[in-house]
């Protein structure tokens, strides 16, 4: 990235020695012969540096370098003044209340010169990598924060105490508490309890701390449980040290994963497994009727209080709402039919197919229709 340097000089013969001396590949010299075109010019572009005449007609260095300082835009310039004026300190020190960094007397010497705009430079190739590591970070965090939200899995993060620093929204949930409120709980209360909620380990002589301070991974081996709601959740934890190993331990980061539905006895098992064929076979047989048009929409996939999902030949329309109708498989609450309204939330090829899968949205269900639905999933 070239680095802009402004020369402000009313005469021109000036503005083409500095522009010999300070050309190069790095820089772009843009030259201003009056005050008032310097003032333009740094409302325009972003500068590193400001090489500026002191004595200038209508408008000169200091006024120059005064509205500068007073500018959001511009009262971070370094402005160096050229002056042919007298060194002595009174001039001096009005060059620097008017915010100079520094001065350059006419003649002026080359080699200082030079010495001097690159120093300024590398202050400003510093300051520009500065901000874009600043930049980079907030994204870097922003990605973070959006892919924990995302992550189904229970993620949390505890500092070397067991104190809770950070947690997902999937978190949230498992603990049946606000995202935010479990930031500063300690989290033996939380997870090392047994089923009659009594604190099975403290934090500090837990076995996951133990493996964890060597900066070695700790898997749980044995159920843990987590209380919320009234319901008691078995829960498998992975952790994974902050440090590595041979450095002091600082924290965990851990995911909890919900196996409650591990545990289940063979028979709920098995219940469980003869509803999901059921209802796999009943959604084969569930074909929606648009009654407007009266045609064939496309096939049930699944369907919840909230809405369903379709396995359709149509490219629907994104947004657009359906009459729709549905036989059910059996009469339920003396019903046989299903009719409601629906929005298309959206619709995705299959890739390599001429087929689609649908998204929908329930619009206004009815008690009757939502009790229906209940009954319909509950049975299968």
């Amino acid at each position: 990235m070239k680095q802009n340097i402004l020369i402000v000089d009313d005469h021109r013969e000036n503005l083409i020695a500095l522009e010999a001396i300070l050309e190069d590949p790095r820089r772009n010299l843009v030259m201003a012969s009056s005050g008032n075109e310097a003032l333009q010019l740094a409302m325009k572009y972003d500068f590193a540096l400001v090489l500026l005449d002191v004595q200038m007609p209508e408008m000169d260095g200091f006024e120059v370098a005064t509205l500068m300082r007073n500018s959001r835009k511009t009262r971070n310039v370094p402005i160096i003044f050229v002056t042919a004026l007298s060194s002595e300190s009174k001039y001096v020190f009005k060059g620097y209340d008017c915010g100079a960094v520094d001065y350059l007397f006419k003649p002026i010497d080359q080699k200082i010169i030079t010495t001097k705009v690159e120093l300024f430079l590398e202050m400003d190739m510093q300051r520009r990598k500065l901000q874009l590591a600043v930049i980079q970070m907030k994204r870097l965090k922003d990605e973070n924060e959006r892919l924990l939200r995302a992550m189904g899995d229970c993620v949390i993060g505890t500092d070397g105490k067991g104190v809770i620093t950070f947690s997902n929204d999937a978190a949230g949930f498992l603990f049946d508490q606000e995202r935010e409120a479990l930031v500063g709980k300690p989290i033996d209360n939380l997870l090392f309890r047994d089923e009659e909620q009594t604190l099975r380990w403290a934090f500090a002589e837990s076995p996951l701390v133990s493996t964890a301070s060597s900066g070695r991974a700790w898997r749980s081996n044995q159920s843990m449980f987590v209380h919320g709601s009234g319901d008691v959740k078995s829960v498998s934890v992975t952790a994974n040290p902050l440090n590595l190993p041979g450095e002091p331990f600082s924290g965990v980061v851990m995911v909890v994963r919900d196996v409650t539905d591990q545990h289940e006895s063979s028979a709920e098992q098995l219940a469980r497994e003869g509803r999901r064929y059921s209802r796999k076979k009943m959604f084969k047989e569930m074909v929606l009727f648009d009654r407007e048009t009266g045609t064939n929409i496309g096939r049930l996939l699944n369907i919840s209080i909230d809405g369903f999902k379709l396995f359709t030949r149509q490219d629907l329309e994104g947004g657009k709402q359906f009459q729709l109708s549905v036989v059910l498989p059996e009469q339920i609450y003396g019903v046989n039919t299903l009719s409601f309204n629906a929005r298309n939330v959206w619709t995705r090829e299959q890739e390599g197919t001429d087929e689609y899968h649908a998204g929908f949205q329930f619009v206004g269900l009815s008690d009757t229709n939502q009790n229906i639905i209940k009954a319909l999933l509950e049975k299968y």
